[in-house]
Order: structure tokens, then sequence, then C-alpha cells
């Protein structure tokens, strides 16, 4: 009886492990915003709910104190692969905005955002709000939940390595940041572009002219506008970069097995 306790114990501070370490730095629920205790409490509650369908048999305590550590570091590193693949996304879409608010001229209205502990502009917090309100829509939230679920049938406790194929698959996903970032950004960065290029060609023609003082109030509102209007495309792209890297966060927890 006593060995049970101990195995169920153990088995659920690794279950804990992964769970809490997905929690760190996957959207929504790595918001600074929401306060510890309540995010301590929900990953307890899943930890109680997951340690009857999942096979406990690996957490052996028999075999020291090395082996459980190494066990909890592989439920660590598990934890934060899967959370980073779906941060990525969260990533670009502010990446993107930071270049559409440098473009704009909001360089100077740099605020600090408690979510994330650092300086970014008004118009970077607004897409990742905006990014956020849509994967609550699709039901994100529980995509997470259901994806830690599913990762303890495909990757049992302690079993996962790290291998060739995975290390790949990240560095792939993290390099389609930045890819995704121009190509939402890019709309908007061409039509800055054509508007500076304008601004010189006049500059040129008229020297006397101070497009300086012209061209400053008119990127602001000129960006406004471009927002205003293609802000449904954005929330149809947003949401479709946001199921397209669910089914890649699957896929990278079938490759985690092999």
């Amino acid at each position: 009886m006593t060995d049970i306790l101990i195995r169920d114990f153990l088995g659920g501070v690794m279950i804990f492990l992964r769970i809490g370490a997905m929690f760190t730095v996957v959207p929504i629920f790595n918001n600074r915003n929401i306060p510890l205790l309540p995010k301590l409490t929900l990953s307890l509650l899943i930890t109680y709910i997951l340690i009857y369908t999942v096979d406990l048999s690996p957490v052996n305590y028999e075999e020291g104190l090395i082996f459980l550590a190494l066990i909890g570091i592989k439920e660590i590193i598990t934890g934060l692969i899967m959370g980073m693949a779906l941060r990525f996304v969260f990533d670009g879409i502010g990446y993107a905005a930071l270049h559409i608010g440098r473009d704009m001229g909001l360089v100077m209205l740099e605020m600090f955002d408690p979510s994330t502990e650092s300086q970014n502009n008004m118009l970077s917090i607004l897409f990742i709000m905006l990014a956020t309100i849509v994967f609550i829509l699709i039901n994100g939230h529980h995509f997470i939940i259901e994806s830690l679920a599913y990762s303890f049938k495909i990757i049992p406790l302690g079993h996962y390595s790290i291998n060739g194929t995975v290390l790949n698959l990240f560095v792939k996903y993290s390099a389609l940041m930045f890819v995704l970032s121009v190509k939402i950004a890019a709309p908007i960065m061409v039509a800055f572009f054509l508007l500076h290029l304008a601004s010189g060609i006049i500059s040129r023609v008229s020297p006397n002219f101070q497009v300086f003082f012209v061209l400053l109030p008119l990127k602001l509102l000129m960006g406004m506008a471009l927002i205003v209007s293609v802000l449904p495309l954005y929330v149809y792209v947003f949401r479709t970069l946001l199921i397209n890297y669910e089914q890649k966060l699957l896929e990278l927890i079938k490759f985690m097995n092999t």
C-alpha cells in the first residue's frame, strides 16, 4: 500500500512538472496579469484529473533520486517545447505589429507591457490582445488542455528523448515566426514604402516644401486608416495561423516519441 502511494505521488509530481512548464510559456496561461495562485490551482486540478489516465509505471522511486531527477528534467523540457510551439505565433504577430508601428512613427510611444514585462508599442499590444481574443474564440485554451492529455498518451512519463527531427521542427517553427511577421506587416509596409518614395520625389522636385512636417501626421493617419481597413483580414489570418500551429503542435508531439 505504501509503495502505491509513493508511486502515485511521484507520478503526480512528474505530470505537474510537464503541465507547469507548459503553462509558463504557452499563450494565455503565461500572462503575468493572471495571479500565480489560480494558475497553480489549475495545474494541480489538471494533474489530479490526468493522474488516473496516465501510466505511472515508468516512475520507479527505487532507482534513486538521480533517476527521478532525470525524469523530471525530461518532463520540463517536454512542456517547454510544447508551449513554445504555440507561442511562436503570438511572437510573430507582435513582431509584425512592431514593424508597422515603427513605420507609423510610434517608436516614441512605446509603453511598458505588464503581460510580457517589456517595452512594446501600443500597436503591438493591440495585435497580441486581438490574437488572444481570436485564440479564445476558437477554443484554443481548450486545445491546450487537450494537447496535454494527448501528449501523455504519445509520450509516456520519462520517455522523451531529444532527437534531430524534433530539433529541426523546432528550429523550422521558430524561423517561421519571422516569415509570418513579414507576411502580416507586408501590405502596410509596402504602402509606407510608396509613401516614402513619393515624399522623396517631392522633396527633390520642390526643395522648399517641408516634407518632414507633412509626412509625420500623414503616416499616422494613413497607418490608422490601413489598419482599420485590413483588420477583418487580420482576424481571419490570425485564426488560420493559430489553427495551423495547433496541427503543428500535434505533429511535434508525435515526433517527440521517436
